[in-house]
Formats: C-alpha cells, sequence, structure tokens
C-alpha cells in the first residue's frame, strides 16, 4: 500500500511539472501561427519576421548545457519556479512590444527561460524516481508534451481573431502565475547532488558564438546578399572559426569541456546527431513554413490555419504510440528510413498544392508528415545512447538536444531565405512549393546517416 501511495506521490509530481510547462509547450507553437499577423503588424518581411522563432529556439538550445550543470548545484524547486518567472517576463516584454527588435528581445528571454523548464522535467522525474517504473512516469510525462503542442496553433488563431497577436503572450500571465502558485505550494525540494562538472564558461561561449554567428550567416543571406559578399562570409567564418576553436579546447580540457569529442567516437551517436540537424531542417522548419503557407496561398483565418495543423499533430500522436515498440523489435534504422518515406509522401504533394485543391488532401497530407515527422525524431533520440558508457550519458543529452534545437533553428532560417529569394521571380504560391521541395531534399539526406542507426543482426525466436 505504502508502495502504491508513492508512486502515487511521484505521479503527482511528474503532472506538477508538467502544469508548470503548459505555457512554454503552447509557446512553441501557438506562435508559429501567428507569424503572418505580425509580419503584417510590423510591416516587416518574412525572413525578418522568422527571427521571431529563431531567436526563441537559439536561446533555448543555448541554454539546455546551462540546465545540466544547474541542477548538479542548485535546488532543482528553485531552478523551476525561478525559470518559470524568467518566462513570465520575456512574455510580458513580447505582449507590449510594437518593434520587431522588442519582441525579438522578449522571445530570446521566452527561449532561455524554456530552454531550462522543459529539460528540467525529465531531470526532475528521474531524480525523484530513479529507474523503477520511470517507462510508466515517462508516458504520463510525454502525453502532454505531445498534445499541448497540438493545440497550440488553434489556441494561438482564436487568441489573434478574437483579440490581437499581443495576447498570444499575455495568456501565459494567468497559466504561469497559476503554476507559480500550485508548484510553490506542492512541489518538493529538489536537493542538488552539488558533484558533476563545473560550468565550462569557454566551451559555453565557443558553442554559443559557433550557432549564434551561423544563423546570422544564413539570414542575412535571405536578405538578399550573395554567399560571396563579406556580410554573409564574415559571420559564418566565425562560426567556422569557433567550431575548430571548440575542437582543439575540448582535445586540450576534455575533463572540462561541455561536450567531450568522445561521443564521437560511437557511430550511432554521429548518425543521429545528423539526422536530428537535418530533420530539424525539414520537419521543424517546415513548422514554420505551414501556417505561412496555408493564410498566405489558400487564404485561410489563422483559426482556420492552426485547425488544420491539428491534422499534423493527431499523425504524431498516432505514429509515438507505436515507435517506441517498432525501434525496440526491429531497430532504429529500419524505422527512420520507413518514416523518411512517409514523411516525403506527407509532404511531396505540397510541393502541387494549390489554392483550389481539396480540403481533405491537405488534411491527410498534413496527417501522414505527422506519423513521418514521429519516426524521424523519437528513435533517433533513443538511438543517440546506444553503446555510450553511463558517465557520458547526460553530455550526449546535452548535445542531442541542443543539435536539435539549433537544427530547428536552422530550419526557419533555411526555409525563409529560399521563400525570400524565390517570391520576387515565381509569384507566392510558387515561392512555398520551392520551399517544400527543398524540405523534401533534407528529408531524403537524412537516409545516409539512418543507415548507421542500431538494427538486430539477429532475431530472436
Amino acid at each position: 500500500m505504502s508502495a502504491q501511495k508513492s508512486q502515487q506521490n511521484i505521479i503527482q509530481i511528474a503532472l506538477f511539472l508538467v502544469i508548470g510547462a503548459i505555457a512554454p509547450l503552447l509557446d512553441t507553437t501557438m506562435t508559429n501561427v501567428a507569424l503572418d499577423t505580425i509580419m503584417r503588424s510590423l510591416n516587416v518581411s518574412v525572413n525578418a519576421v522568422q527571427w521571431v522563432t529563431t531567436s526563441y529556439v537559439l536561446a533555448l538550445g543555448i541554454t539546455v548545457p546551462v540546465t545540466g550543470w544547474a541542477t548538479n548545484w542548485f535546488d532543482g524547486k528553485h531552478l523551476y519556479l525561478g525559470a518559470l518567472l524568467v518566462f513570465l517576463l520575456g512574455s510580458l516584454l513580447s505582449g507590449w512590444a510594437t518593434t520587431l527588435p522588442m519582441l525579438i528581445a522578449g522571445r530570446i528571454v521566452q527561449g532561455a527561460a524554456a530552454g531550462m523548464i522543459v529539460p528540467l522535467i525529465t531531470t526532475l522525474v528521474v531524480q525523484v524516481t530513479g529507474s523503477t517504473g520511470l517507462g510508466k512516469l515517462m508516458a504520463v510525462v510525454g502525453m502532454p508534451a505531445v498534445l499541448i503542442p497540438i493545440l497550440g496553433p488553434t489556441v494561438g488563431g482564436y487568441l489573434i481573431q478574437v483579440l490581437n497577436w499581443h495576447w498570444i503572450f499575455f495568456i501565459n500571465i494567468p497559466l504561469v502565475l497559476l503554476a507559480l502558485m500550485l508548484l510553490g505550494w506542492k512541489l518538493p525540494a529538489f536537493p542538488a547532488p552539488k558533484h558533476g562538472k563545473h560550468l565550462d564558461i569557454p566551451s559555453l561561449v565557443l558553442l554559443a558564438d559557433l550557432f549564434t554567428f551561423a544563423i546570422i550567416g544564413i539570414t542575412r543571406f535571405s536578405t538578399g546578399n550573395q554567399l560571396t559578399s563579406l556580410t554573409v562570409l564574415t559571420p559564418l567564418l566565425v562560426a567556422l572559426a569557433c567550431l575548430i576553436f571548440y575542437v582543439l579546447y575540448a582535445s586540450w580540457q576534455p575533463d572540462k569541456a561541455l561536450v567531450s569529442l568522445t561521443l564521437f567516437r560511437s557511430p550511432t551517436f554521429d548518425a543521429s546527431l545528423i539526422i536530428l540537424m537535418l530533420s530539424g531542417i525539414a520537419v521543424n522548419g517546415a513548422m514554420f513554413l505551414l501556417p505561412l503557407y496555408l493564410q498566405n496561398t489558400r487564404g485561410l483565418s489563422v483559426v482556420w490555419s492552426g485547425t488544420y495543423l491539428i491534422a499534423q499533430g493527431v499523425g504524431l500522436l498516432v505514429s509515438r504510440s507505436q515507435i517506441g515498440r517498432l525501434t525496440d523489435s526491429i531497430g532504429a534504422r529500419w524505422v527512420v528510413l520507413v518514416s523518411i518515406g512517409i514523411a516525403v509522401a506527407g509532404t511531396l504533394p505540397f510541393v502541387y498544392f494549390s489554392a483550389n485543391t481539396s480540403l481533405w488532401w491537405v488534411l491527410l497530407a498534413l496527417f501522414i508528415r505527422g506519423i513521418g515527422q514521429g519516426g524521424l525524431t523519437i528513435p533517433v533520440m533513443a538511438d543517440s545512447y546506444t553503446g555510450l558508457p553511463q558517465s557520458r550519458i547526460a553530455e550526449a543529452t546535452t548535445a542531442t538536444r541542443m543539435l536539435q534545437n539549433i537544427g530547428g533553428a536552422m530550419g526557419t532560417a533555411v526555409l525563409a531565405t529560399i521563400i525570400q529569394h524565390a517570391l520576387p521571380h515565381v509569384g507566392m504560391n510558387a515561392a512555398y512549393q520551392t520551399a517544400f521541395l527543398w524540405s523534401i531534399g533534407f528529408i531524403l539526406l537524412t537516409a545516409i546517416p539512418a543507415w548507421f542507426l542500431s538494427h538486430p543482426v539477429t532475431v530472436k525466436a
């Protein structure tokens, strides 16, 4: 009876943590549906408005390694509540924004807080439960993490139609205040273990600069600058220099570096990172693309464009229920390769869709895309740990989360660049069709590293 009560208490703690993450989880997809409205309201271009998403994801990705360090040295409850307060501040700043720079500043604050909140859910749940019953607990935590972002576009679209785009940020205020009161009252303390790596400033600065300058180079190219111009080449060369310096630093200080180079001795880990980056461009970048496509070429309202996107979320939900079992039985390689085919099948129709295409064909394509998206992320994240020693698991988590988030940021920038360059020459519908075609190309590229993912060599009777 006491064991059952203890399990109930653990599930209750997990649910409280998820309640705290409702606002950040909604925010990840709710903002996408508002991009076209924000673009018109602030009178900015597609490549400029994509920074509303890119800055958020970039800040989120950079904060992840800081979270890994902080959980070793600070009480988990204080970290979680502090991150929620920072997210509240970022939401207020974003909601009050009247210019794009002010909105981007608010999104950076929001992203930095979300980069701490979302990883802390898993970390604190594992800390409170150990290894017993973790699968069931992850299901409790994981299901809302899928369902809440599915609702984001619809909620965001409704708020914009009834009120205005500022309310997609103001809605976070009551959600966060309620979470702060509930968690402050019910959430137990999570004492810091006070051991592990200290925060390594040199490697953090190098990684942050690497990704930041890479994105700056891409977005400058999206404004119409030539790839060979200094305005584009300079940040790209700085990013390359940061990468070289990080490799040298990690070789010199392997015990201090944020991500150890020994991780890259595992073929499955290397393949997983490449896939996470490429699928971030193809899948997450398309999440930036789809609401704009539905509003600009099909003339949908923000509410209806968000409602359409539920079909993709349902597909993701359907695949998520089966992907884990399939990966365990036939290996990540075959699951990912089949998912690549499904993702291509769900994206290819958008290359040919027009404003007159039947609603049902669009919904079917979105549903199929969702199924493929689940197979491109879940098994890859699991396979990134294959063959790694226990001591490297935390660093692998840091690396994979960073690459997944940065891949999404790069995807947004790359697809915005493609639209911006194609728009003056071929028109709006054809520009979006070109962007979807490029997205398919990135999906197909993932088949090369997917071949190096794990697969069973023998079949058990």
